[in-house]
């Protein structure tokens, strides 16, 4: 009853008001219309959008030229807030966990708030963050890994997972265009991490982004029941969509990379530079 600005309860109380009259089987539900409002999205709003993306590609940048070995994931979030000052931007989701830091195999992945974990070389440091400016959010995810005395590059797993994380969504992004339901695009990206792993992340391909960072309804998703028909509903040109897929690596940590994504007329453009390459740090 969200998008008919309803409680349950309300409803119930509405069904009551007109108990005896045809107007009881009359109600239905505005989630189609409200859907295709937020999700269509008009060139002032998308030039919003891309401000916002820009702001946080700028935030990113300072902040991996910050990261160090030995610091917490929660100095690393401290940082990143700082820097939403400076800019003068809000957070695009709750606070208490924008940005997510996920240093390392020990942190908890998901929508957490940053721990004291630190970072190791060895490991990957994982970030998960989006600003609100101008009434509209980014919502973007960066990968590095630390690399240990002696390594000029990550190990094979690492490489392998990251590989196959950027051919994902590289796959799906080409799939893009209207007509294409939610659905099509998740499975193109959910094969190729299982493919290359043999496991399966448990959580949608992607969501719709604009005046939340989760705007819309449709998902890039499988039809799971948590997910309803959301999967089936179709891209149309002038939505925005992230794209995530993820993998866990016990030794290593969270590998997910997530990019913003502009679906046009004819296909699907990225709104942001794309991160291609696992951004490595070297031992301090």
């Amino acid at each position: 009853m969200l998008a008919d600005g309803l409680s349950l309860g309300i409803y119930k109380v509405l069904l009551e008001h007109l108990s005896g009259t045809p107007f009881g089987e009359r109600i239905v539900s505005a989630e189609k219309v409200i859907a295709a409002l937020r999700g269509r999205k008009s060139p002032t709003e998308i030039d919003l959008i891309r401000g916002a993306i820009n702001t946080t590609a700028t935030i990113y940048n300072n902040t991996y030229g910050y990261a160090k070995p030995g610091m917490t994931e929660i100095q690393i979030a401290d940082f990143m807030q700082a820097q939403l000052e400076l800019h003068d931007v809000e957070p695009a989701w709750e606070k208490d966990h924008c940005p997510i830091v996920n240093a390392g195999a020990q942190s908890a992945f998901g929508h957490v708030g940053p721990t004291d974990a630190i970072i190791q070389p060895g490991q990957l440091l994982h970030i998960d963050f989006g600003v609100k400016q101008d009434s509209y959010c980014s919502d973007i995810q960066r990968l590095a890994y630390f690399l240990k005395p002696g390594e000029n590059a990550p190990p094979p797993p690492v490489q392998l997972a990251f590989s196959a994380i950027i051919k994902a969504i590289q796959a799906a992004v080409q799939a893009m265009k209207p007509g294409i339901p939610g659905k099509a695009i998740d499975k193109i990206a959910r094969d190729i991490v299982m493919d290359a792993t043999g496991t399966e992340y448990m959580h949608a391909t992607g969501h719709h982004l604009g005046r939340l960072a989760h705007d819309g309804a449709g998902v890039l998703g499988p039809e799971w029941e948590k997910y309803g028909d959301t999967p089936n509903y179709l891209l149309e040109a002038g939505h925005v969509y992230t794209v995530e897929p993820s993998i866990v690596l016990e030794v290593y940590g969270l590998v997910a990379v997530e990019e913003d994504v502009l679906v046009t007329a004819t296909g699907a453009e990225f709104l942001s530079e794309p991160q291609t390459e696992l951004i490595l740090i070297g031992p301090s």
